[in-house]
């Protein structure tokens, strides 16, 4: 059961690559929410699920298949269709404000360069957040705001020379702006050729084991136990699969990468809307996959970061204020 749950959703992580109600559609029946679909897609382009300042590529080229309960009627039924309906909903979402946005985010915040306190400058840039609103819910706390003001010029100079540096060679500039084009259309473009040339390897009719004290499956040739999780995505998707995956990609290439003019995403389907209506995302689970043919290890939806040191302090600050000022009303 859990090969075929995998069977259709590997090419979320694959492709790490119509109308709007349609792609919106698929992603509400593989049970996932829009949020976490994004997440997916984007963290298989770029390689990477782990977030702040790259350091000599660690991290890099991450593979994740987003774990998910498919409909019965899919499992089973039209897995061309939903092969259709899957790549159309990627190229919807790379051709989006949403991905550009995004992408933006992960490349600033992979750039190798910290402050003297190895803060990277995502986390200072929260962190700024944080100060200037303390400082503006507490004006009329001279000390409090003086030293908060403080903080935010120390944060701000961080910024400011981690942007000075950006401008020079450092070290790490190469892998990055690599892995990081300014131009999103390069990476989309050669993670589409990879997979054509990934693809054309693929043994579709390998042999597998019979499942082992784990119900773990491996393949009989111990060389197709070695490739890559890439390509033992392939495999499980199947030929019929990928037959729609390598049409798709073929055309996709020879038009248009990424769109000049961006869609924006719809929030009109089921799951998003569910999503807006709760404070929290409900946590969704994925697949790492390993070595073998059946792998049971996960890791949950991401998570903000905390920020620095200094934004830390900053937050425990305010919610010590907040707690100062409750105690003063009720003795009042």
């Amino acid at each position: 059961m859990k090969t075929k749950i995998v069977l259709l959703i590997a090419v979320l992580g694959l492709l790490s690559i119509s109308a709007i109600n349609l792609v919106n559609d698929i992603v509400a029946k593989l049970g996932m929410d829009a949020k976490y679909a994004h997440y997916s897609i984007i963290g298989n382009f770029v390689g990477r699920f782990d977030s702040g300042p790259m350091k000599n590529g660690v991290g890099q080229n991450s593979f994740k298949v987003p774990y998910a309960k498919l409909l019965p009627s899919i499992i089973s039924g039209d897995k061309t269709g939903a092969a259709k309906e899957l790549c159309a909903y990627i190229k919807t979402y790379i051709n989006s404000e949403e991905f550009i946005a995004s992408y933006n985010e992960l490349r600033e915040d992979a750039m190798p360069l910290t402050n003297s306190n190895g803060v990277g400058l995502t986390s200072l840039k929260k962190d700024l957040i944080v100060i200037n609103s303390n400082i503006e819910n507490y004006p009329n706390d001279k000390a409090y705001v003086a030293e908060q003001k403080k903080l935010r010029d120390e944060t701000q100079a961080g910024i400011n020379g981690i942007m000075e540096e950006s401008k020079k060679p450092f070290p790490n500039k190469e892998l990055w702006e690599q892995s990081f084009p300014a131009n999103p259309e390069v990476l989309v473009k050669r993670r589409l050729q990879e997979y054509l040339a990934l693809v054309g390897t693929v043994d579709f009719g390998a042999k597998l084991t019979e499942p082992d004290n784990y119900k773990i499956r491996k393949f009989v040739n111990p060389v197709y136990e070695k490739k890559s999780p890439q390509w033992k995505a392939c495999y499980r998707a199947g030929k019929e699969v990928n037959d729609v995956f390598t049409g798709f990609v073929k055309e996709w290439l020879n038009g248009e990468i990424v769109a000049t003019v961006k869609t924006k995403m719809s929030v009109n389907s089921p799951v998003a809307s569910k999503e807006e209506k709760n404070t929290a995302a409900t946590p969704t689970t994925a697949v790492a996959e390993n070595s073998s043919i059946e792998d049971n290890s996960t890791t949950t939806a991401p998570q903000d970061n905390l920020g620095s040191v200094e934004g830390i302090k900053a937050k425990k600050s305010l919610i010590g204020k907040i707690k100062d000022k409750a105690k003063a009303v009720i003795k009042d």
